[in-house]
């Protein structure tokens, strides 16, 4: 006998109508699009033959901790955007794109490659990312069309870049629970700080789309992709785009539990992260140099 059925013989349709609302819900569909097709400066010493996104972190790829993050969450829709040593990428549980052109092309260009897959609510990732299960939770739990996760405790360093520091409609504050707080800008690659003004913390690079706003991200990066410098740009100026466009961005904060794979060092601390052996809250530490399309 069916939910349905025995709804109706208790002359309980209000409930059955609310058992409908609600399997609907929980069957709405979600995705991701993991960008990695990149081989990274950095990391060639153990890059030669797989990219990044499969060197062994805790006795599996580093994908695979992202994939599993995400199927954790109900995301079961991954896509994955490869470029270099795209073949050496594990396929199971994920759809693999290819930017043919990534030798010559950024985060952008390789967005484009997969921006038919983003389907429902969707994720847009870094590939190189490990983070607490928690971050990812809560930027899916996010009702607001865009939201993206901060990292408050990091801030530049004399020599290292600025790229993916944030500029936020108010610090990150206890005091702030339950009051929301919106991105203002994203310092893309080659771009200052602004002179005489903090930055809030590091974008980390994790974006949620709601699905009613998806229109709406995919027709920024086609305006995006009119300009002569589109192969050039990076997710930041995605974000800035979305703003500058009136799109309201919401901001999650959090104070470390993530890290970035983008060197030989960070590959070493990847492992104890992964392990739960890092200290709580010195987790943030990232990369110095992006280049993650």
């Amino acid at each position: 006998m069916t939910v349905n059925e025995i709804f109706r013989l208790q002359d309980a349709d209000e409930y059955s109508a609310a058992e409908n609302i609600y399997l609907s819900a929980a069957n709405e569909k979600r995705s991701a699009v993991v960008l990695a097709a990149s081989r990274c400066a950095g990391l060639e010493a153990v890059t030669a033959d797989r990219p990044k996104v499969m060197l062994p972190v805790a006795a599996k790829p580093l994908l695979r901790h992202l994939v599993e993050a995400f199927k954790k969450e109900g995301i079961n829709d991954i896509t994955v955007v490869g470029g270099y040593r795209a073949d050496a990428i594990e396929k199971g549980g994920i759809r693999l794109v290819v930017n043919e052109k990534h030798e010559s092309t950024g985060e952008l260009a390789s967005l484009a490659c997969a921006a038919a897959h983003l389907n429902g609510d969707a994720v847009i990732s870094y590939g190189d990312l490990l983070f607490r299960s928690y971050i990812l939770r809560d930027l899916v739990e996010s009702d607001s069309d865009f939201c993206v996760v901060v990292d408050s405790s990091q801030a530049p360093q004399a020599g290292e870049s600025v790229t993916d520091f944030a500029y936020c409609s108010t610090a990150d504050d206890r005091a702030l629970f339950g009051q929301k707080v919106w991105l203002e800008k994203v310092v893309g690659a080659g771009q200052p700080l602004d002179e005489g003004r903090a930055p809030q913390g590091r974008w980390m690079g994790l974006i949620n789309v709601r699905a009613g706003a998806r229109e709406r991200l995919l027709a920024t990066l086609a305006e995006l992709g009119k300009r002569p410098d589109f192969d050039r740009l990076d997710m930041a100026a995605l974000l800035n785009a979305l703003l500058a466009a009136g799109q309201k961005i919401e901001v999650h904060y959090v104070h470390g539990h993530w890290r970035g794979v983008n060197d030989l060092d960070d590959f070493r601390r990847a492992g104890d992260f992964a392990h739960g052996q890092s200290p709580i809250g010195s987790e943030g530490a990232q990369d110095t140099e992006h280049a993650r399309d």
